[in-house]
C-alpha cells in the first residue's frame, strides 16, 4: 500500500496545479517581502529572512562589509595605541609623585623648638602687641599647614601679647572666646594686652564688663595693660597685681573735672612704674601710687592739676604733658623738687596756652632735656628759664622752645651752656610705646638696666 501511494505521488500533478501553486507563491512573496532599494554600494535591508538580490548587489555587500571590518581593526589598533600610552604616563606619573613624596622640605626637617622660634620672632617683639587674627598674627601662623598649627597652639609666647579692638558688638561672642581662647593658650607667661572700646558703640558701659572679666581672671600675669573704655568700668578691675609695670588707660564718657567710679587695684601694683594717661581725671589721682613712677606721659590735663601730679610723683625720670586748660590758680603752692627728673616735655593741646603757673616752683638737679611752649615761659621766657637752670643746678644739654617768638640768637645768648638748641621740631623722642616699656635710651645714652633684668628674670621664669 505505501509503495502505490509513492507511486502515486511520483507521478505528474493533475493538470492547472503548477498554474494554482506559482500564483499562491508569487502572492505569498509579494505579501511578506520588501522590495530592495538603494545603491548597489550600501547594505541590504533585509526583514526576517533572505533578500532577493542581483549577483552585483551582493558582491557590493561584501566589499562594504569588508571595509567596515577594516576600519574597525584600524580602531582597535589605535585604542590598543592609547591604551599603551596612557599607560606608560601612568607609570611616569607614580615614579614622579613618589619622588615628591619622598622628599622633605628643609623647614621640615628643623626641629619644634626651632619653628617655634621662628614664629615667636615672626611677631612684634615682646611687650609690642600683635593682633589676634589676620596680618602679623600668632593665628596667621597657624594656617599653613597641620604641624604649623600645632606647633603654633603650643607656642605660650605667642599668646602672650595680645590687641583687640571691638568694633561691632554683634560681634560681641565671638570677639569674647578669641581673647578667653589666646589668654588660655598663653599659658603662664607674663601678659601684655591691649583692649580697646569704640567711644562711638552705644550700650558700651554694659558689655565691656564681661571682657574685663575675662582679663581679670588673669591679672595676676599682667605686665603691660592698656585700656580704652568709659569712666565708668574701672571699678571692675581688682588686685593685687604683682608684675604690673606698665599702665596706659584711656577714657571716655565724663568730663575732666568730674567725679567717676575709682578702684584701689593699681595701688597693690608694686612694680608699676610707667603710666599714661590720654587723660587725666580727678578720679585717677586716687587710684595710682604716685611716688613709685619713673615714667609719666598725660596728652590731656589742666594747668592747675600739673602741680598737684608733680608734688606726688617725685621719682619721675620721664615726664610729658600736654595741657588743654591754663585757667588761673590761685592756690598757694610748695616748691617741689624732682631729683631724678632727666627729661621734661610740656606741650599745647589744640589751644594756644597763657603762662603755665608753677614752673618757678619746679626745682630740677638731673634736667636734661626740656621741651616747653614759650607761651608756657611767659610774662618773661629768658628770665624763667635761666632762673628755672640756676636753681636747679643742672646740666641742660638739649633745650627745645616751641611756639617762639623770640629770636634763637636771644635764647643761646642767655644759656650758653646748653648744647643743642631746637626752635623748629620737637625732641628727638623714641616711640611712647618704647618709653614706657622701657625700651627708651634715657638722657645719658644709657639703657634701662631695670628692663634688661627684668627679661632676664622674665626668660628664667617662662623657661621653667
Amino acid at each position: 500500500m505505501p509503495m502505490c501511494r509513492c507511486a502515486e505521488f511520483q507521478k505528474a500533478p493533475p493538470p492547472g496545479f503548477l498554474d494554482r501553486s506559482s500564483t499562491v507563491f508569487a502572492n505569498w512573496r509579494a505579501s511578506t517581502m520588501t522590495p530592495r532599494t538603494g545603491n548597489a554600494s550600501a547594505p541590504s535591508a533585509a526583514a526576517g529572512g533572505a533578500t532577493e538580490s542581483t549577483a552585483s548587489e551582493r558582491a557590493a555587500d561584501r566589499a562594504f562589509v569588508e571595509g567596515l571590518e577594516g576600519r574597525i581593526e584600524g580602531m582597535q589598533a589605535q585604542i590598543l595605541e592609547l591604551q599603551l600610552a596612557v599607560g606608560a604616563l601612568h607609570r611616569e606619573k607614580d615614579l614622579v609623585q613618589g619622588r615628591l613624596d619622598a622628599y622633605t622640605y628643609p623647614v621640615l626637617t628643623l626641629p619644634n623648638e626651632i619653628i617655634s622660634e621662628i614664629f615667636v620672632r615672626f611677631l612684634p617683639a615682646y611687650p609690642h602687641r600683635s593682633p589676634l587674627i589676620g596680618p602679623n598674627s600668632p593665628s596667621l601662623l597657624g594656617q599653613i599647614c597641620r604641624t604649623w598649627r600645632n606647633i603654633a597652639l603650643s607656642t605660650p609666647e605667642l599668646w602672650r601679647a595680645v590687641k583687640l579692638t571691638l568694633k561691632k558688638k554683634r560681634r560681641f561672642e565671638q570677639q569674647s572666646r578669641l581673647l578667653e581662647t589666646s589668654l588660655e593658650r598663653s599659658g603662664s607667661c607674663r601678659l601684655s594686652i591691649e583692649l580697646r572700646f569704640r567711644r562711638s558703640d552705644a550700650d558700651r558701659a554694659t558689655w565691656e564688663l564681661p571682657f574685663l572679666q575675662t582679663l581679670a581672671r588673669h591679672c595676676a600675669r599682667w605686665e603691660h595693660l592698656k585700656l580704652y573704655m568709659s569712666t565708668n568700668s574701672l571699678s571692675s578691675i581688682e588686685g593685687p597685681l604683682p608684675l604690673l609695670r606698665c599702665f596706659q588707660i584711656g577714657m571716655f564718657g565724663g568730663y575732666p573735672d568730674a567725679q567717676h567710679s575709682s578702684t584701689s587695684a593699681f595701688l597693690m601694683a608694686p612694680l608699676l612704674s610707667r603710666v599714661h594717661m590720654q587723660s587725666y581725671l580727678n578720679s585717677h589721682f586716687s587710684i595710682l601710687p604716685w611716688s613709685q613712677l619713673t615714667v609719666l606721659t598725660v596728652e590731656w590735663i589742666a594747668g592747675h592739676q600739673f602741680m598737684d601730679v608733680l608734688s606726688c610723683a617725685v621719682n619721675l625720670v620721664f615726664c610729658q604733658f600736654s595741657f588743654y586748660d591754663l585757667s588761673i590758680d590761685r592756690q598757694p603752692r610748695k616748691d617741689v623738687a624732682l631729683p631724678s627728673l632727666e627729661t621734661l616735655i610740656l606741650s599745647e593741646s589744640l589751644i594756644r596756652s597763657r603762662q603755665l603757673g608753677g614752673l618757678q616752683l619746679l626745682t630740677l638737679p638731673a634736667l636734661r632735656r626740656l621741651q616747653v611752649a614759650e607761651p608756657f615761659l611767659q610774662p618773661d621766657p629768658i628770665g624763667t628759664l635761666v632762673a628755672l637752670v640756676s636753681r636747679s643746678g643742672c646740666i641742660l644739654q638739649e633745650l627745645c622752645i616751641t611756639s617762639s617768638s623770640l629770636s634763637s640768637d636771644v635764647y643761646r645768648t642767655a644759656l650758653p651752656s646748653v648744647a643743642s638748641f631746637i626752635f623748629d621740631g620737637q625732641l628727638d623722642i623714641d616711640d611712647l610705646d618704647d618709653v614706657l616699656f622701657g625700651l627708651w635710651d634715657n638722657a645719658s645714652g644709657d639703657s634701662d638696666s631695670e628692663t634688661d633684668s627684668e627679661g632676664d628674670e622674665e626668660s628664667s621664669d617662662e623657661s621653667d
